[in-house]
């Protein structure tokens, strides 16, 4: 798939009008494998702020589809989304061709590798699907009589790339006594409680 047919697909015109919820989850779950290359383009024509929100938001509506006892899964996706979103910021060289390669690797895991067993317990069978179709049988079955157990053990052998983040960045995020950072510090200042 080239840019222009992923703009197609979306149906929009230009990467910057991907600024909606529905045409991001299009894009994420998207059940076929969409090239690196073609995810570089689409996130060097859009706004990273818009970028870094839709991000977000995507992983905020499935992280509450989580088994309750699957803490790990659940900090696997933190993170995810949390790296995800510090390179659609955009504030370091090369952020769109860095965000493009993690989320590659994000969907590759999420739709299409088979690491999650589910045991239907009426019907005596198991089978393994990758996660997302695993979070969405763990949803549906809280509306129907279905029951089934959910091994997310090989799913969690995801590897996260570590990337470097400015420190002026990560102070400015975390900066919240409600004054302006301007990215310096007081030598003379005691830092230390």
């Amino acid at each position: 798939m080239n840019p222009e047919e992923l703009l197609l697909m979306l149906d929009i015109e230009s990467p910057a009008e991907l600024v909606y919820f529905e045409q991001f989850a299009d894009l994420m779950e998207y059940p076929h494998d969409i090239p690196q290359e073609t995810l570089t383009a689409l996130a060097e024509g859009m706004e990273p702020g818009a970028l870094q929100e839709l991000v977000e938001g995507y992983f905020e509506e499935i992280i509450q589809f989580v088994p309750d006892d699957e803490s790990d899964l659940y900090t696997l996706l933190q993170n995810i989304a949390t790296t995800l979103a510090a390179l659609a910021e955009g504030s370091e060289e090369d952020s769109a061709g860095m965000f493009a390669e993690e989320l590659y690797r994000f969907r590759s895991w999420y739709l299409l590798e088979n690491s999650v067993i589910i045991k239907d317990f009426a019907e005596g069978t198991e089978r393994e699907v990758p996660p997302m179709e695993a979070l969405t049988v763990y949803r549906v079955q809280n509306f129907t009589d279905e029951d089934y157990s959910f091994d997310f053990t090989d799913a969690l052998d995801y590897r996260l790339d570590e990337y470097i983040v400015s420190l002026g960045s990560l102070a400015e995020d975390n900066y919240d006594d409600g004054d302006d950072y301007d990215g310096s510090y007081d030598e003379d200042e005691d830092y230390t409680e």
